[in-house]
């Protein structure tokens, strides 16, 4: 297979790439979370701190559509994304100390990882998966076993960092701040931190991409005009390529579950809630997918033009989803492809870590 061009190279370079060294974390900064002025003594004679209004709740970016109506939407606060936010970067959950949801889940990257381990070393089967614009998504996880983000947070911290919230909490609510941002959320500990959980995460979302900017122009380039090579790729997504039919916009996933690849290790993905898709996996958005380190549910390839070598070229292999056609793409179009898909990660600098209690 010939070379990515020049062009796309330069193109892909602003986005960081499988095997590139992890950006350092920012200094971490102050906000709603950190606030330290005190507020009278409370029942069991700890001061607690005076935390200032919290954020509004992130508003959903360009080209995304409307967010769903769920009771699970309904319920975000602005104070449960602050208390989500803390709850995801703090490494005091796991066992270890070391081990935090954004460890796994970079925010960096997408909020994607690769095959990660546990806080028990154990290498996880499938890779660590984006948790963008899961706010449409109706079944959670890689194989939709969970039926709310609710299901998969309590089942992921004990699995994931080694314990449950029930024993990881107390240490935390010894902590004044900590107990203010509890308090604020209201309801039982274990509650108000899934809810903070929840809340966090379904409001991290992956949009207003450049493409958002220029798409209509783009489905519809002048007649006579050479199109360039983004209005390329993106012909080559809607036409020959046919990604378009499991990752059709604005979204791009259909929520679907596909058998694109086949798992070495024999993972019955989705055949552990359905027997008749065991093998398939969920689409996952392409938005921000030049962002992550690895593609794939097994995290076999390690970018996105490696992703598409394997659709141009692998298939037609035995036992994958039959209805997925056989496509054939010139290294031109897949270059094309590659810089399409690029602009629809929106480049942003690396989020920063919140100020921990």
């Amino acid at each position: 297979m010939k070379l990515l061009s020049l062009a796309v190279l330069a193109l892909l370079a602003a986005c960081p790439k499988s095997g590139d060294k992890k950006p350092a974390d920012p200094a971490p900064r102050k906000d709603a979370g950190s606030a330290q002025t005190l507020a009278p003594v409370d029942d069991g004679g700890t001061v607690v701190p005076q935390l200032p209004p919290a954020p509004p709740v992130p508003r959903t970016p360009a080209g995304l559509p409307a967010l769903p109506s769920t009771p699970e939407l309904a319920s975000i606060t602005p104070e449960a994304v602050v208390l989500g936010e803390l709850l995801f970067h703090d490494a005091r959950l796991s066992t270890t100390g070391k081990l935090a949801c954004a460890s796994c889940h970079d925010p960096a990257r997408g909020y994607s990882g690769q095959v990660d381990q546990t806080a028990a070393g154990k290498a996880n089967l499938r890779r660590t998966p984006t948790l963008v614009n899961l706010a449409w998504v109706n079944a959670f996880g890689w194989d939709g076993r969970y039926p709310t983000l609710v299901a998969l947070v309590s089942a992921h911290v004990p699995g994931q960092l080694g314990q449950t919230l029930d024993a990881a909490l107390p240490a935390l609510l010894e902590l004044p701040l900590y107990k203010a941002h509890f308090a604020r959320v209201g309801g039982d500990a274990k509650t108000a931190a899934i809810q903070a959980l929840s809340a966090f995460v379904l409001t991290r979302y992956e949009g207003d991409s450049y493409w958002d900017s220029v798409e209509q122009t783009a489905r519809s380039p002048r007649p006579g005009v050479t199109p360039d090579r983004i209005i390329a790729g993106y012909l080559v997504f809607a036409g020959k390529g046919q990604c378009a039919g499991c990752h059709p916009p604005p979204l791009y996933t259909d929520g679907g579950f596909h058998r694109v690849l086949l798992d070495p290790r024999g993972d019955p993905g989705r055949g552990f809630v359905d027997k008749a898709q065991t093998g398939a996996f969920r689409t996952p958005t392409l938005r921000g997918a030049m962002l992550r380190p690895s593609l794939f549910h097994t995290g076999a390839a390690n970018s996105v033009p490696a992703a598409i070598a394997h659709y141009a070229g692998s298939v037609k292999t035995p036992g994958l989803d039959p209805a997925l056609p056989a496509i054939a793409l010139t290294p031109d179009d897949q270059t094309n492809l590659a810089v399409f898909l690029n602009v629809l990660s929106k480049l942003r600098p690396v989020p920063t870590k919140p100020a921990l209690p």
